[in-house]
């Protein structure tokens, strides 16, 4: 076999061990654990408007042995800031268990989470939500301890100057977090204004960088490195942008250096960057995923992609400390929803973590009587031991590495080589043509001074030649 058809083989051949998962779940419709020891007729009451074709998980969190989701507010949607384990003894879907409890989903009750947003669990085992308030309700961030019994750690209510209290003059979405020296903390996008919004958790306090004309939806940030860069998603457009974190530090000014980095082929609603430099997206409408190393120049490739999804965010995904890719898929048909769960091994973890890091995480199940966590003996997982399987016992047959970040390295090895090849071959069909232009070039010149010395004879007479040098 030759080189280049070598190299197509081989990179056919990673590409299409790209795009296996796990599927650990699946819901025809998600259902709740119900309240059962507070007010019976509030709880009937609660359930009898709940509707379950109306659950739209948008954002994702995992830590320990929970998977959070945040659930669009479509009227008939108890709790917007749910739970659900990633492993359990049945093979049954699990139903969703509102986080931290029923008690902390109140409408229109401002102590109370009124519409989660996105999230993001760092590695002291805190649960960062954003809370987008609601017509009259301001915006805040909520700080869960997950290893304290998910108390609430700090509850920070953003200043009317940083994010408008006026519900319909802000719109929140994605978070991510920095983790410094002596502090932590957190960049957001508001797309409504033309800002960057950063919390500092050690003060307390939030403030707004500008980024006069632009206007955000998502953003993800590199792994703990020198030069930290956030990445951001142009509201409305495909253009993906990168600025520093040192431009965002600098509160009340303006982030003067954002750099166009290229275009996705669609807008992207949720970005997220693992450990080691892979950068996943998820676009509006699309019924793929797709990433791209941000130590190369950018180039889009597909990572998942199923045949057909309906749903306006198809995807969500979050990593863990245990190197793999949780992703929900939704699939929006005529008859109803159809919900999936599924996971990857990428051999990467989330962009808060080093080589070293070691998280504590507890393993938890749920008291279906009072929807609280019940918590096992905490148990250590560092980078040496073993995962163990979400759930054994309901993993398809569709293969279990999915996208490793090794294979994606061995894909762009593959790309280079068969760009020097594809080069190559050019080259020498460009020399080849020069070369037989040449051969012919020659043998005309040739043929013709052979008919000048050699007189050809046709029909009987005699063909000369004629000589450019004979004058009449």
């Amino acid at each position: 076999m030759s080189p280049f058809f070598a190299a197509i083989f081989l990179l056919g051949l990673c590409l299409a061990n790209a795009i296996n998962f796990t599927t650990v779940y699946e819901w025809d419709k998600f259902d709740f654990i119900w309240p059962t020891n507070a007010n019976r007729s509030n709880n009937e009451q609660i359930k009898d408007k709940y509707s379950p074709e109306k659950v739209y998980p948008i954002y994702m969190a995992v830590f320990g042995e929970r998977l959070f989701l945040s659930l669009d507010t479509l009227p008939g949607i108890p709790a917007t800031l749910v739970w659900l384990p990633t492993s359990g003894s049945s093979t049954a879907p699990p139903k969703l268990a509102p986080f931290p409890s029923w008690d902390s989903h109140k409408e229109d009750n401002c102590d109370t989470i009124q519409r989660a947003y996105s999230m993001e669990t760092d590695t002291d085992g805190r649960l960062w939500v954003l809370d987008q308030g609601s017509s009259n309700c301001p915006s805040k961030i909520w700080i869960f301890n997950l290893l304290n019994n998910d108390t609430t750690e700090r509850i920070h209510q953003f200043p009317d100057a940083v994010v408008s209290h006026s519900f319909y003059k802000r719109d929140l979405r994605d978070i991510v977090l920095d983790k410094t020296t002596d502090d932590n903390l957190a960049y957001i996008t508001e797309s409504e204004s033309e800002h960057i919004v950063v919390y500092s958790n050690k003060n307390d306090k939030s403030w707004s960088v500008k980024t006069p004309g632009i206007k955000w939806d998502s953003l993800a940030i590199s792994p703990i490195r020198e030069a930290r860069q956030v990445y951001l998603g142009r509201r409305g457009s495909t253009e993906l942008y990168s600025v520093s974190v040192s431009e965002l530090k600098n509160e009340g000014g303006s982030a003067a250096a954002v750099k166009l980095i290229g275009s996705w082929t669609g807008k992207p609603y949720r970005m997220l960057i693992d450990s080691a430099n892979v950068l996943y997206a998820a676009f509006n409408y699309q019924n793929y995923t797709s990433i791209w190393n941000i130590s190369e120049p950018f180039r889009e490739q597909r990572f998942h992609e199923v045949r057909r999804l309906g749903a306006y965010w198809p995807f969500t995904f979050a990593l863990d400390t245990k190197e793999t890719l949780w992703m929900t898929e939704r699939n929006e048909t005529g008859s109803g929803n159809r919900y999936k769960l599924l996971k990857a091994d990428v051999a990467a973890r989330s962009y808060l973590s080093s080589t070293s890091t070691a998280t504590t995480t507890p393993q938890v199940y749920v008291n279906e009587e009072t929807t609280q966590v019940v918590k096992s003996t905490q148990t250590s997982t560092s980078k040496s031991e073993t995962p163990k399987p979400a759930l054994e016992s309901n993993e398809t047959s569709g293969g279990y590495a999915g996208l490793i970040v090794e294979d994606f390295r061995v894909c762009q090895s593959l790309n280079k080589i068969l760009s020097i090849v594809i080069l190559l071959l050019v080259c020498c069909l460009v020399l080849s043509g020069i070369v037989i232009a040449w051969l012919t070039l020659m043998m005309r010149r040739m043929q013709t001074s052979y008919l000048r010395q050699n007189p050809v004879e046709n029909n009987g007479e005699m063909y000369v030649f004629p000589d450019s040098n004979h004058q009449d």
